[in-house]
């Protein structure tokens, strides 16, 4: 889970935070290399600016499929799928695991012609966090950068990385694009501290299912001054509050059983046909 410093020494349970590490620069080429439905907006590119960035080519021999529609008017949330595998089931069916991921837009309060300008201040105090979290360890594990470091342990562009960074699209009702959140957060979905990750902190582990929708919101909290963890904003000792959502000592809304905002679901069908 999203988090810019170690744990404190208090026995509650850590968030982390996920960081891109610096490339040469946040503005490269945009590509969609993920299928992406309408209800979702984020493949409506002519509705925002673009945003430019570089994704790496995705995790060797694994592919995802994620959809998009509208969730039931009365709750206003918007869902996302990405497949997670599949594998042959008896009589002639497969069996197909996914990840479902249903979430309440906000509001941002970002002009179109500003958006870009605000990504690439985010970025660069997302960065700043993280060199003070991690840049010791980051160095010593032989990495240059978190994006570095998530990709050479497999996770970034594996499908829950998908999820949550579209799910983190979803959130923002389209406005932010999911490719830039995996660069933004290259451990986003995952529950432990920063590249830390807990035994049961990365899919299909339950910590993980936490961390879905906590990473997302304490990035938008921290970084944009949005959502139940806008406290996070301009806090002088972030490390102190990185537990915001999980600790009910600290206040702000709580994660740890759920919230009212998201709701996150690891499942698996059976379909006709082979796999």
């Amino acid at each position: 889970m999203s988090k810019v410093s170690r744990p404190p020494a208090s026995p509650v349970p850590s968030a982390r935070p996920e960081s891109a590490a610096p490339r040469a620069t946040n503005a490269v080429r945009e590509r969609t290399p993920y299928q992406v439905a309408d209800g979702l907006d984020v493949s409506k590119s002519g509705t925002r600016p673009k945003v430019a960035l570089d994704v790496p080519t995705q995790r060797q021999a694994q592919t995802q499929a994620v959809t998009g529609r509208e969730g039931r008017a009365e709750v206003a949330k918007r869902s996302i799928r990405v497949e997670t595998g599949a594998v042959d089931g008896p009589w002639g069916t497969s069996v197909h695991t996914f990840i479902e991921i249903r979430v309440t837009p906000l509001d941002l309060g970002i002009a179109p012609g500003k958006l870009q300008s605000e990504l690439d201040r985010a970025f660069a105090e997302k960065l700043a966090d993280d060199e003070k979290a991690y840049g010791a360890d980051m160095r010593a594990a032989g990495h240059a950068s978190l994006q570095e470091w998530s990709e050479a342990n497999g996770y970034y562009g594996s499908p829950s990385h998908v999820a949550w960074a579209e799910a983190a699209s979803a959130r923002t009702g389209g406005q932010i694009p999911a490719e830039w959140w995996m660069r933004f957060d290259p451990f986003g979905g995952t529950a432990g501290n920063g590249p830390h990750i807990l035994p049961t902190g990365e899919y299909p582990g339950i910590a993980s299912r936490i961390a879905m929708a906590h990473d997302t919101d304490w990035d938008l909290g921290r970084y944009f001054g949005a959502g139940p963890l806008k406290k996070l904003q301009g806090a002088e000792n972030a490390q102190d509050l990185g537990p915001l959502g999980l600790d009910p000592r600290l206040g702000g809304d709580l994660y740890l059983f759920g919230h009212a905002d998201w709701d996150v679901t690891y499942g698996e069908e059976l379909r006709l046909g082979g796999a």
